[in-house]
């Protein structure tokens, strides 16, 4: 009986090895005073005055924070977006528009901000067809869609197409690498 006991736990130890094993580890990534990304997996050593600008990523390559869904009419993709302002955080939706140089916000959303018209600074953009507009500007404190979020993000108020918030334009989109996928209405994020 012993031999038998003997042989059973050693079975068992070894189903235990070969049985999958889901490992996940968390980092930070932060942006330093010259706009440098730095990464740790230890958050103590981010240092206090960059604790805000840090951002907590997932090394999952399961995670499902990946994938998300999307609206897509008439091929243009709407993207569930989450803005803060202030800290005063809004979600929207925002037209993803890889021909726009920064991104944009509604006159709508900018109130549901709070931004004072007053503290928006003045710039001008050039829309398609040559014309050009004179409009509020201002960073938001960050914009985050999916897993991705970017800090000090520079916006233009003006008013865009109406079935959405925003543009969701270069000054987020650059670096990022994502799929989307019409025929399920997704995005996967990463490579």
């Amino acid at each position: 009986m012993r031999g038998f006991t003997t042989s059973m736990l050693l079975v068992c130890a070894a189903a235990m090895l070969l049985r999958p094993v889901t490992v996940r580890s968390e980092f930070y990534q932060y942006e330093d005073e010259n706009g440098n990304a730095s990464f740790t997996d230890d958050p103590a050593s981010i240092p206090k005055k960059m604790q805000n600008k840090k951002r907590v990523r997932n090394d999952d390559a399961n995670s499902s924070d990946r994938v998300m869904r999307v609206r897509i009419i008439r091929d243009q993709v709407l993207v569930p977006v989450t803005v803060a302002y202030r800290g005063k955080e809004v979600q929207a939706t925002f037209l993803l528009d890889t021909g726009a140089n920064t991104c944009t916000i509604s006159p709508a959303l900018a109130d549901g901000l709070e931004i004072n018209p007053r503290d928006a600074g003045k710039s001008v953009a050039r829309v398609v067809g040559g014309g050009t507009y004179v409009v509020g500007s201002t960073k938001l404190d960050y914009v985050m869609v999916g897993p991705n979020r970017k800090y000090e993000v520079g916006v233009s108020v003006i008013q865009g197409p109406g079935n959405c918030d925003g543009l969701l334009g270069m000054n987020f989109l650059h670096g990022l690498r994502y799929h989307i996928d019409f025929d399920t209405s997704t995005i996967k994020w990463g490579d």
